[in-house]
C-alpha cells in the first residue's frame, strides 16, 4: 500500500490499517477555507512572548553537538538575532490560545478526540528543524504555508540512541524510510515510535495535532488524589477475609488476591467513570482575558429567546455512561454533570461545534448557565 493515499481513509480503515501501525499522507487534505484562518507566523511569534505560553526555540547547529534549544518567554531582540536560517520556534497548546487554530480540530473528528493533547504549531525558517526524533504520542502533520521535506520511518524505532550533551532528543542514527515534500493542506499521520524528520524548504509553517496517551502511573496518581478530595468516606482496607496464615508476617496468596480486590473494586463504580470523564477534559489554563465572562446572562431569557450557542473547539468533551440505567456523566472542560438517556441529543448538539439553539437546555437550565458561566459554550454574534 502506498505510503500517499488518494484520500482520507474512512474510520474503520483508519483504526483498522494505520492507528498504531503505519504513516501515509494525504494531499490537500485541509481546505483553504480552515487553512486561512489558522494563527500565522506573526501572531505566534506574538504568542511565544506571553509568560503562560510555552514555547521554544531550536537552532540547527553546524555539527551535532551545536544544536541549541531556549524555552519562552521570548522578547522582539530575540528573534532579530536569529538570522535567516537554521531556526524554528514552537508554541505548544495554540488552539487553547487562538480559537481559529482550534476549527482544525473538526478535521480529525475521526479520531478519538478526548486523547487530544495539543495543537503544537511552529514557523520554521529555510533549513529549520528539530532533529531527527521519535514521538511517545500520534501526530497529524498539517503543513501550513511554506514547503516542508520530511522523512518518514517505515516500521517503529525500538531501541533509540540520541546524540549525548545536548538538550533536545536528537537520535543519533540515520534511519531507514519514506522521503516526501508537502505543501499548504497536507497532512502526514506519524504513529508513536516512528522516526520522523522535517527540514523547511522556505519559510513554513507546521500544525502538529497531537494525541497523547496517559501514563499508568498519572491516572492512578490522580484517581487517588480525586477520591481523597471527594470521597473521602470510602472505606480503609480492613482485613475482613483475613485467617490465621496472616500472622505475625507471611502474607498468602490468598492475602494478596484480596488486597488487589480492594484496591480494584473501585473501578467497577460510578467513582471512577466519574472522575475519567474529569481527567480527559479537564483543561491547562487558558487566557483569562481571552474570553468575557458571561455570568450576567440570564439563562431563562436566552432559553425563551432560542438564542443561538456554540462550544468552543478547544474545550475537550467526553461523556460515559453510569451504574443507573440510562443515565450518563458528561464532562466539558472542568464543568461535570449527569444527564439521562432521552437528553444526550444535548451533548450530540454539542460535539458538532456549530450553532444550535439554547432551547434544547428548557429542562436543563442550570447545566447552560454553567456551561455558558465556564466559557464552554458561547453565545453567536448576530
Amino acid at each position: 500500500m502506498s505510503f500517499i493515499l488518494d484520500a482520507l481513509p474512512t474510520t474503520k480503515e483508519f483504526f483498522r490499517d494505520f492507528w498504531n501501525k503505519r504513516p501515509f499522507v494525504v494531499r490537500g487534505m485541509i481546505s483553504k477555507e480552515i487553512m486561512g484562518g489558522l494563527i500565522d507566523k506573526d501572531h505566534l511569534a506574538g504568542l511565544s512572548m506571553e509568560e503562560e505560553v510555552e514555547s521554544r526555540l531550536v537552532r540547527k547547529g553546524r555539527k551535532p553537538n551545536d544544536w541549541k534549544c531556549d524555552y519562552g518567554p521570548f522578547q522582539e531582540k530575540d528573534f532579530a538575532e536569529l538570522g535567516e536560517e537554521d531556526w524554528s520556534l514552537l508554541v505548544q497548546n495554540t488552539d487553547k490560545h487562538h480559537d481559529e487554530t482550534a476549527e482544525l480540530l473538526k478535521c480529525f473528528n475521526f479520531t478519538p478526540r478526548w486523547l487530544l493533547d495539543d495543537i503544537m504549531v511552529s514557523f520554521s525558517s529555510k533549513g529549520g528543524t528539530v532533529g531527527a526524533h521519535i514521538d511517545s504520542y500520534h501526530v497529524f502533520l498539517v503543513q501550513g504555508k511554506g514547503q516542508r521535506r520530511w522523512k518518514v520511518a517505515n516500521e517503529p524505532v525500538k531501541n533509540e540512541d540520541y546524540i549525548n550533551d545536548i538538550s533536545l532528543k536528537i537520535l543519533k542514527d540515520s534511519f531507514e524510510g519514506e522521503d516526501i515534500t508537502v505543501t499548504e493542506g497536507d497532512v502526514i499521520y506519524i504513529p508513536p515510535q516512528f522516526a520522523h524528520q522535517g527540514v523547511s524548504l522556505k519559510p513554513s509553517l507546521t500544525y502538529s495535532v497531537g494525541f497523547l496517551g496517559p501514563s499508568l502511573s498519572d491516572m492512578l496518581t490522580q484517581f487517588g488524589q480525586y477520591i481523597e478530595e471527594n470521597h473521602p468516606k470510602i472505606p480503609r482496607y480492613l482485613g475482613q477475609n483475613l485467617t490465621e496464615s496472616a500472622v505475625p508476617f507471611h502474607v498468602t496468596q490468598n492475602h494478596i488476591d484480596d488486597l488487589k480486590f480492594f484496591m480494584t473494586e473501585i473501578f467497577d463504580q460510578d467513582y471512577f467513570n466519574k472522575w475519567l470523564t474529569h481527567y480527559f477534559c479537564c483543561p491547562i489554563q487558558i487566557y483569562e482575558d481571552d474570553y468575557e465572562d458571561d455570568t450576567s446572562v440570564n439563562v431563562v431569557n436566552i432559553i425563551a429567546e432560542s438564542t443561538m450557542v456554540i462550544k468552543r473547539p478547544a474545550i475537550k468533551m467526553f461523556f460515559t455512561p453510569l451504574k443507573a440505567s440510562q443515565t450518563y456523566c458528561v464532562s466539558a472542560g472542568k464543568l461535570s454533570f449527569n444527564l439521562d438517556f432521552s437528553d444526550l441529543f444535548i451533548v450530540n448538539m454539542m460535539a458538532k461545534e456549530t450553532p444550535f439553539s439554547a432551547k434544547i437546555f428548557i429542562n436543563h437550565a442550570e447545566i447552560l448557565e454553567n456551561l455558558l458561566e465556564q466559557n464552554i459554550l458561547s453565545r453567536c454574534e448576530t
